[in-house]
């Protein structure tokens, strides 16, 4: 069996259950053989306890019986489909890529994001975390004209906003993580070159206290309070801006949304692109920065 129709069935066996909350064996072989997932070949009790064990070892997903009630199946951690792991995130993509493939008769009918360029760069990267190894690496920055060589010691990769990023030490700057994008990579090699990655490392902790991807060593997390008015108290409701929002007061006209996080660039823009339904409250100084550059944004369109 080819390896996309294996994930194909995962990603079926997984939707199924969380559908149905509770869902016998029999009720499963049903809807298997309608589905058409082998070949109208029937699903063994074997097979299931295959791929359940399969689901749990590669995505954490636990499904779990209730003999007491004839003996249905539902997922017992219903909770981790709202972790932010490296598991779910693989889970959820599958499921994208086989909705897509299931819907090639109105392929002209589905509007994508092109993603940048760079993910040509993952094999090699995610073999220099495996081995820690050093990466040759030239980067074009925004912020400079000529492309730059360095040996990079790489610690993490993070998505954001549908681009890849790559964190490591710089042997130039040895002393402080930097972020790359892989788009702005001209050429990346592998080195024989190995490093000691900081045993107190974690990435999601490294990245709890940023918006996206900007870390900014001068700018630090803070207490930050944004109003929103209008569309933008359901959006950001349904749509947290951060995982440390809360939702701390509530009028007819207004809600304040409190964060914990570094007031990076990143931040400031996300901030400025609703500026007309969000403003901030506290701190002081974040509020005299936006508006700031909300009146200099405002003296440009002035001009004749």
């Amino acid at each position: 069996m080819r390896t996309t129709d294996t994930f194909r069935q995962y990603i079926w066996l997984v939707n199924t259950i969380q559908k149905a909350k509770r869902i016998t064996l029999e009720h499963i072989q049903e809807l298997w053989i309608e589905e058409d997932l082998n070949d109208r070949k029937p699903l063994s009790r074997t097979t299931f306890y295959r791929l359940k064990i399969a689901i749990e070892d590669m995505f954490g997903i636990f499904i779990g019986c209730d003999a007491t009630n004839g003996y249905e199946y539902y997922i017992k951690n219903e909770d981790v489909f709202h972790n932010n792991s490296t598991q779910i995130w693989m889970l959820q993509n599958l499921m994208v890529n086989n909705i897509i493939i299931d819907s090639r008769t109105i392929k002209d009918r589905l509007v994508l994001e092109e993603i940048p360029a760079g993910i040509e760069h993952l094999k090699t990267i995610i073999s220099a975390i495996k081995n820690n190894h050093a990466l040759r690496m030239t980067h074009q920055s925004f912020e400079v004209q000529e492309a730059k060589t360095t040996i990079l010691e790489p610690y993490c990769l993070k998505v954001f906003r549908q681009r890849w990023y790559l964190l490591g030490k710089n042997e130039q700057r040895h002393d402080n993580l930097r972020i790359y994008a892989l788009d702005r990579i001209t050429e990346l090699e592998e080195t024989e070159q190995t490093f000691e990655l900081d045993p107190t490392f974690d990435a999601n902790s490294f990245f709890e206290n940023y918006f996206g991807v900007f870390i900014g060593d001068d700018v630090k997390p803070t207490r930050i309070v944004l109003r929103a008015y209008g569309k933008m108290i359901p959006l950001i409701r349904t749509l947290p801006k951060h995982d440390s929002q809360k939702e701390i007061s509530s009028t007819e006209l207004f809600s304040d949304f409190e964060y914990y996080l570094a007031p990076t660039f990143d931040f400031q823009q996300e901030i400025l692109k609703e500026s007309p339904e969000l403003e901030v409250i506290e701190p002081k100084s974040l509020r005299e920065e936006i508006s700031a550059k909300l009146k200099a944004a405002l003296k440009r369109y002035q001009k004749k």
